[in-house]
């Protein structure tokens, strides 16, 4: 019995006693400093340490919960040490390869597994095998990735140089170039001043058998193009755009309580559900298999997953043509909602072709001319309702000479150019008019 109290009940009546002194100045929220008990959520795991006010969190809390809260910083690690994320989940590998030694190393892991050369082993069986890890919760395979390499660091698998002794000029040149992709005439993003990675500048991909890339959509829902430059296949799955909200909706059926704390799930990038669940709950869902060669394109909003077969080399680049604008406008809509700052502004992109209208074609004047209207309404209407509501002192402010994150809505995180909100209280915070 004894043992049993200093086990069990003995420390919970020195949290107790602790809890009692704790003067009422020393709980303060973690977001805004401030001690101000109204509303203000202490966390269950870490006690005083993660107290937030519910309107501090993000996103915001407008009810407080039934049973046990925990702080983000304490469901993330609750989370991690309940599925083993810290054990089988993406980590960065310490190991350095060339593309020689990885192809040598992944061959290698590949026969081992299965017990034959890999030229032997069916598409058919490694996508079986495949789906079975990815179900067996005691499953202990780890295979290494080489994802999101910068073609400006790594270097491209295109000539890029006329003077390179592999370079063909009209390679060099050639508008499939995935380096001269993202920036074609025909793509918005060559308006933008500054490389992104990913989007603008070209990522390469190196594979082994297993690796994979969990569901996801482009960064503001764009065009990718995807070009298997050698090796083993690449196996896709595709759900088409107008499946979108059916297959989130089957998501959170799926796991409820993942999107609860982090509706942005979907955007980090680490889900990975078998298409027969998905199918099960009336989404659609393609499949192909990308051989070494082939062009893979995916559209707007169309979410894609996949898997690689073995040792491949590959290469992928956004690009925004004018039939793209109606979903990247409806992308900053959602990014709004749940929280997650875009990748550049919408209303920066537009104001920066409308100054370029020499070099627009036909498709990207119309577009831009229906959006930029549409903008400018909208701006006017919420500049009238805020005169309305009495705000009166404005001032200029080039919005494009700070940093993205400087000029990051404070509430929903998009990134502000048109106009924005501030008080004297705190200058260097800004909010979004529509808010």
């Amino acid at each position: 019995m004894s043992e049993k109290y200093k086990k069990f009940l003995l420390p919970y009546e020195k949290f107790l006693q602790y809890r009692e002194k704790v003067p009422s100045d020393m709980v303060c929220c973690r977001k805004c400093g401030k001690n101000d008990r109204t509303d203000l959520l202490i966390c269950d795991g870490c006690d005083y340490v993660g107290a937030y006010h519910m309107a501090c969190l993000d996103p915001l809390l407008s009810y407080v919960p039934k049973g046990k809260w925990f702080c983000p910083t304490c469901f993330v690690k609750n989370f991690k040490l309940i599925n083993k994320i810290d054990e089988f989940g993406f980590r960065k590998s310490a190991n350095s390869y060339s593309l020689q030694s990885f192809g040598i190393h992944a061959d290698d892991f590949k026969s081992k597994y299965f017990g034959k050369p890999s030229h032997l082993i069916a598409l058919e069986d490694v996508e079986s095998e495949f789906w079975r890890l990815i179900s067996d919760p005691e499953c202990e395979i780890s295979v290494e990735y080489g994802a999101d390499l910068n073609v400006s660091v790594c270097g491209s698998g295109f000539p890029t140089s006329p003077t390179s002794r592999y370079a063909i000029k009209q390679y060099v040149n050639s508008p499939w170039n995935l380096n001269n992709f993202a920036t074609n005439e025909r793509s918005a993003l060559r308006y933008l001043p500054t490389d992104i990675s990913g989007m603008k500048v070209p990522w390469c991909y190196v594979g082994m058998v297993f690796s994979c890339f969990c569901w996801h959509t482009e960064d503001h829902w764009s065009f990718s193009i995807n070009y298997l430059h050698r090796g083993e296949p690449k196996t896709w799955y595709g759900v088409p755009s107008t499946s979108a909200d059916a297959f989130e909706a089957a998501m959170r059926q799926e796991v409820p309580e993942l999107f609860e704390h982090s509706p942005d799930l979907l955007h980090h990038m680490t889900t990975l559900l078998p298409p027969s669940r998905l199918i099960a709950h009336g989404v659609p869902v393609f499949k192909l298999n990308q051989m070494a060669g082939d062009f893979v394109v995916t559209f707007p909003r169309a979410y894609h997953s996949g898997f690689n077969h073995g040792f491949n080399f590959a290469e992928a680049v956004n690009f925004c043509p004018a039939s793209w604008f109606s979903s990247g406008r409806n992308s900053i809509d959602q990014y709004a909602l749940i929280h997650r700052p875009p990748v550049f502004s919408h209303a920066e992109l537009l104001c920066r072709m409308a100054e370029s209208l020499d070099t627009l074609s036909i498709d990207f004047l119309v577009v831009v001319t229906d959006q930029l209207s549409d903008l400018l309404e909208k701006e006017r209407s919420l500049r009238r309702h805020l005169a309305r509501l009495g705000v009166r002192r404005t001032e200029r402010f080039v919005f494009e000479t700070c940093e993205e994150e400087l000029r990051e809505c404070m509430l929903c995180k998009t990134t502000l150019f048109t106009s924005a909100l501030t008080c004297d209280c705190s200058k260097s915070e800004l909010a979004f008019l529509v808010h």
